[in-house]
């Protein structure tokens, strides 16, 4: 029996990141050109030899050796910038991707859209315990030292028609993944895990709304 289910985790002020995103891709972008530029001026400026006995040569040395150290410093320093921009940028216009495909669910991280990264490819069999994050099981899991929680979703708040589901699993070690994702996730990963994976208090969230 095949099966194949797919849909995103999308950051609901995704218009907002998206303009954060390229303001700070472009600062960082400017952070690292300015880093290059000194660090070329200090290796072009590192004084080599003897300085020489005239009082001339020896102050051409000192500068040199002083305009080396300070645009090494500098440079080091806008690098220093570059990669704090480089990483905040990242946390910004960020979604979710969840693929199910025949037993297996593989949980993506997809960065401005255009760049994605593997988190998890999770098989059915690995799963201890899957179940709804508002259901005191999850916090009981949390709150286990032995379990890793990996929060796959840009939302605090889940988007209409979807809710926050917990895997936990056999991933290098325990992991507890959070998913923002319809109720037909799950019903695909029933599919085929064992029944004792679904939490004994889940409720459909049909009911629960009600």
């Amino acid at each position: 029996m095949d099966a194949f289910y797919e849909e995103s985790a999308i950051d609901v002020n995704s218009v907002k990141s998206a303009k954060r995103y390229k303001i700070l891709h472009i600062v960082s972008v400017i952070f690292l050109v300015v880093a290059i530029i000194l660090l070329v001026i200090c290796l072009f400026n590192i004084p080599f030899g003897n300085a020489g006995a005239s009082a001339e040569a020896q102050a051409a040395h000192e500068a040199a050796k002083f305009l080396s150290g300070f645009c090494g410093v500098q440079g080091v320093m806008f690098l220093g910038f570059w990669f704090l921009f480089y990483k905040w940028k990242s946390r910004c216009n960020v979604s979710f991707d969840y693929c199910f495909v025949s037993g297996e669910l593989r949980i993506s991280k997809v960065f401005n859209v255009n760049r994605r990264k593997l988190i998890a490819r999770i098989d059915c069999e690995d799963m201890v315990q899957v179940g709804d994050i508002d259901n005191p099981s999850y916090e009981r899991f949390k709150s286990d030292p032995t379990n890793k929680e990996i929060v796959c979703t840009p939302n605090v708040v889940a988007a209409e028609g979807k809710f926050f589901m917990y895997v936990l699993a056999n991933y290098n070690g325990k992991k507890l993944f959070v998913l923002e994702c319809r109720e037909a996730l799950l019903m695909n990963i029933m599919k085929f895990a064992k029944r004792s994976v679904l939490e004994s208090d889940y409720v459909m969230q049909e009911r629960k709304q009600k």
